[in-house]
């Protein structure tokens, strides 16, 4: 699909390059078709009146810049006629010519009405004008004219053959950065669905085994079979978790939301994360974690309370899980200038520096060994994310082994 997009992309631009190209181009050749082609009646005309261009120059008036003289180098040669319409006098200049060429010119030149046109037969360009000295027709050789227009074709034809080779290139280039988050949307698509099918599968397998088992001994009671139902409700817990967390991704993705679960108020944010710590005092016994807290009372900000409530659950429990027996975890909640900064540090094994910077992506997991003896699906810290973007802010993670993981989230303060 992504080779079929980049080829469209390709397509698409190229067409509209070339097609600008040819536009300009086209119209700067036509334009040098008409200035050619009034060079061409300038010279038939300066060689109509050949003999005031060929004036000293103490003739010119002062201040003013005299014509440039484009005859000297064109083959042209002006006919003089009398009144019988008979050749009076032939001036030629670069090209040398009989009476009966002149005449047969001649009698092409008055088969026409028009003043002024081409003898295609002849390669001539002719200006036909009434003097004092009489009639006078000017012909003038397209040789020259000719070979301006052929080279300048020859000039538009090759930039437009190097452009769009140029444009070829930029646009190969262009279509593998412009598709890029595209490619890496698709692939992080089908990464999510086949991990979401995934973990979908393994609670379906075990809740269709439990009741296979159920339905092989139908004489046993309800409290003989208690194992099976209560696995098979574990499970189906289990997977209702999965699926309402993947709507709330899927709505977040889509910025629809439910208004109710982002109506944003005045909270009083250091009894949220004192509340969530105090929830988690039990887990901490349990696991032998020794959770420790640097709260600073007041501090209020604006948002939803049950989200926020769910990011610190999410972090406090993975803080519990991952620091390890005898280990420790520190909340800290501090008021900068215009920010509130949380910190959740725990001890245990570091997170490998080239993860840390996939541990928010969907069903990622560092240690997938213990997925289903710790919980979860790898989808509470992209949710966490998700929604401290919702309340425009950010989360951050560093780890190495003297300081154990740390997790660093900044909200704005309430004005």
């Amino acid at each position: 699909m992504i080779k079929k997009l980049r080829g469209k992309f390709i397509l698409i631009n190229m067409t509209f390059v070339i097609s600008i190209l040819t536009a300009v181009l086209g119209i700067f050749y036509y334009t040098n078709i008409k200035r050619i082609e009034r060079q061409a009646e300038m010279v038939l005309l300066q060689a109509i009146d050949h003999n005031r261009f060929n004036r000293p120059p103490d003739k010119v008036e002062f201040g003013r810049r005299p014509k440039e003289d484009l005859t000297p180098f064109t083959p042209v040669f002006v006919v003089t006629l009398n009144r019988d319409h008979s050749i009076n006098n032939i001036w030629e200049n670069n090209i040398t010519v009989t009476k009966e060429l002149a005449s047969t010119l001649i009698q092409l030149t008055e088969a026409d009405s028009s003043h002024k046109g081409v003898l295609k037969d002849y390669s001539l360009r002719y200006l036909k004008m009434d003097t004092m000295e009489g009639t006078k027709i000017a012909f003038a050789d397209q040789g020259y004219e000719w070979n301006n227009l052929k080279a300048l074709l020859i000039n538009c034809l090759l930039i437009l053959f190097v452009s769009v080779i140029l444009f070829l290139i930029l646009s190969l280039y262009l279509s593998r950065l412009a598709l890029k988050p595209v490619e890496t949307a698709w692939k992080q698509q089908n990464q999510f669905i086949a991990d979401a099918s995934h973990e979908l599968k393994t609670p379906l397998t075990v809740i269709l085994a439990n009741l296979q088992i159920l339905s092989s001994h139908k004489e046993c009671t309800i409290k003989d079979q208690e194992k099976w139902l209560d696995n098979t409700k574990e499970e189906a817990a289990r997977m209702k978790q999965l699926v309402e967390e993947l709507l709330f991704l899927a709505r977040s993705d889509a910025g629809t939301v439910e208004a109710a679960q982002i109506t944003k108020a005045p909270l009083n944010f250091s009894d949220i994360v004192l509340n969530g710590v105090l929830l988690f005092e039990s887990v901490a016994f349990e696991n032998k974690v020794n959770l420790e807290n640097d709260i600073e009372p007041g501090i209020t900000l604006e948002g939803c309370e049950a989200q926020l409530k769910q990011v610190i659950t999410i972090l406090l429990d993975n803080a519990c899980k991952y620091a390890g027996k005898n280990g420790a975890v520190s909340v800290r909640l501090k008021k900068s200038a215009h920010h509130v900064v949380l910190t959740i540090q725990n001890t245990g094994e570091p997170i490998p520096l080239e993860e840390q910077k996939h541990i928010f992506e969907r069903f990622y997991r560092t240690d997938k060994s213990r997925v289903r003896k710790e919980g979860g699906y790898g989808l509470g810290l992209s949710i966490a994310k998700t929604i401290l973007e919702q309340h425009k802010g950010k989360i951050g993670v560093s780890s190495s082994s003297e300081t154990g993981t740390i997790f660093t989230i900044s909200l704005p303060l309430s004005e």
